[in-house]
């Protein structure tokens, strides 16, 4: 008869997710911060201004810190682990999610400017 395995358990669980968790975290934040100060991002400067880049890189750099700090309290606190685990898969998919929905609405209001004239 087969065993049925809790997940949950803190034996069974390893340090890869909280440690891909805070690569992706860093790794996001390094990406932003990296993008907005190279020629392409001083090339967004002049498409878009200060308030709509804000608008797009504050939250993607709050999500991935919430990330990268929820996945360091994984690896530091194990009896936490689960829910920052979750906490930091929450931001995981925020992160993505603003990004598309900021490309969109930039793209909405490019596309009626566009139009208007």
């Amino acid at each position: 008869m087969e065993e049925i395995h809790d997940h949950d358990t803190p034996g069974d669980q390893t340090f890869t997710w909280p440690l891909l968790g805070a690569l992706y975290g860093s790794l996001v934040i390094v990406a932003v911060v990296a993008l907005l100060a190279s020629h392409l991002g001083r090339h967004f400067e002049d498409e878009v201004d200060a308030p709509a880049r804000t608008l797009v890189a504050v939250p993607v750099v709050a999500f991935a810190a919430v990330v990268f700090l929820a996945s360091l309290v994984a690896l530091i606190v194990p009896g936490y682990r689960r829910q920052s685990l979750r906490v930091a898969e929450i931001g995981a998919w925020l992160i993505p999610a603003w990004l598309v929905m900021a490309a969109m609405g930039i793209g909405a209001v490019a596309f009626a400017l566009h139009h208007a004239n």
